[in-house]
């Protein structure tokens, strides 16, 4: 479902962001009354292969079953542009949306961040309507009220009240997850629906709720929300710039097996053949230090940063490679759509060391088939990893793999590169 002519674009104009204020509204209870109006409630409903499901229509002679998914979100311009999340109407065959008033109009999706977790509706026949207004979720504070309006278990214009919990939670979700914590109650069905500050001002948009806790609820900044309307209106996606390398945060023991001083920074673990990060000289085993100038304190923020860059920006970079600190700067591509198959591996019998057990994997390396949780190696390796160099030194097999470690001096750390689920990671493993 992507009709976009259906919509005016030319009278969709975004509300400005305000600068950030001090305060909160003393009546809640206002607050709730004047915002009411720009949040609705979401039903999309998908075509689905026949699995048991009871609902069930008949079409062109195959049995279907109905999938429903019920979201929020909230209304962006007098005539009918609606934010809500990406998970909520991806793959829809059908969309519609019910306003505070009762209506129920049909709506398109005119695009999706799914990286982002945001997508964009147009109202079908839709004029005048009540329009949020846009705070900036980088003036928040922890402590600070928020109110969280939705449709949770189906509950339409739910109105739940919080304090922001902690602000850049990283999740794991993707790779643009800095998100707001709040305890105001988010449950399914509150998925893209608005949290406001203290002045009525949507400040962050529902997203994940945490699958063990209580008054855990999780909401993506509306900065960085904001920042994706107008491509998701005029294009229907959104284009990032790509670096060309894969990179993972740097904990405690792999700062000292690089003789960092300290755990910063983003540590590459792959690069690209071709790529930008490639051109440039940029190596597995280099760590981003910085970024335009900004300080890398954790891996996640370069991947932020990247969120924010298009194809052709150039990036100045400043690089430990080794001892040295180099500056590169870089300039992003456009993204490859196709992905690299996953290597298939061959089980070539298991040898013992540092508590796992190893075989030949095929395309070279060696495979980890087991691991012994009293090793050196629990809680570092998986099974199933692929060990592909370590302290430096390339592994071609298991073999190889155990006179490197046999000749590792110890006490000592081992600085593995493999590769786990098609991505390449490092690992520290401490050896007495």
């Amino acid at each position: 479902m992507n009709d976009r002519a259906i919509t005016p674009m030319a009278a969709a104009a975004l509300p400005p962001a305000p600068p950030g204020e001090a305060g909160v509204a003393l009546d809640i209870s206002a607050l709730v009354e004047h915002v009411r109006p720009t949040v609705v409630s979401i039903a999309a409903t998908r075509g689905a292969e026949e699995r048991g499901d009871p609902q069930r229509v008949r079409a062109g002679g195959t049995s279907r079953a109905i999938e429903r998914a019920v979201g929020s979100g909230f209304i962006v311009s007098t005539d009918g542009l609606v934010v809500t999340n990406a998970h909520v109407v991806h793959g829809a065959e059908r969309v519609r949306v019910q306003l505070s008033d009762g209506r129920e109009l049909e709506a398109s999706v005119l695009g999706e961040d799914e990286k982002l977790d945001v997508a964009l509706l147009a109202l079908r026949g839709a004029t005048g309507l009540a329009v949020a207004q846009f705070g900036t979720s980088e003036a928040l504070r922890v402590g600070d009220y928020l109110v969280a309006i939705g449709s949770p278990f189906g509950l339409r214009h739910t109105v739940t009240l919080g304090i922001v919990s902690a602000k850049e939670r990283v999740l794991g979700l993707g790779p643009f997850d800095h998100l707001i914590q709040t305890d105001a109650s988010i449950n399914p069905g509150s998925s893209g629906g608005p949290v406001f500050d203290g002045r009525g001002r949507v400040v962050g948009v529902s997203t994940v709720i945490h699958a063990r806790g209580q008054g855990i609820g999780f909401a993506i900044p509306i900065d960085d929300v904001r920042a994706v309307i107008p491509e998701l209106r005029d294009a229907g996606h959104v284009s990032r710039g790509v670096l060309g390398v894969a990179f993972q945060a740097i904990s405690h023991e792999l700062a000292r097996a690089l003789a960092l001083p300290g755990p910063t920074g983003a540590l590459v673990t792959d690069v690209e053949a071709d790529g930008p990060a490639s051109k440039v000289g940029i190596e597995p085993g280099d760590v981003i230090l910085s970024a335009d100038d900004e300080p890398i304190d954790q891996a996640a923020e370069l991947a932020r940063l990247l969120g924010h860059r298009k194809p052709g920006d150039s990036m100045r970079l400043l690089i430990r490679h080794g001892k040295d600190e180099r500056v590169k700067r870089v300039v992003l591509a456009k993204p490859v759509s196709e992905e690299k198959p996953a290597q298939k591996l061959e089980d070539v019998g298991p040898r013992k060391t540092i508590g796992v057990s190893v075989g030949d994997a095929l395309g070279g390396g060696a495979r980890i088939e087991g691991l012994d949780p009293r090793g050196a190696a629990a809680g570092e390796l998986e099974v199933g990893d692929i060990v592909v160099e370590v302290n430096g030194q390339p592994i071609e097999d298991g073999a190889g793999f155990l006179r490197v470690v046999d000749k590792a001096k110890r006490p000592g750390t081992l600085l593995v590169r493999l590769r786990r689920d098609g991505e390449a990671l490092y690992a520290a493993v401490r050896v007495e």
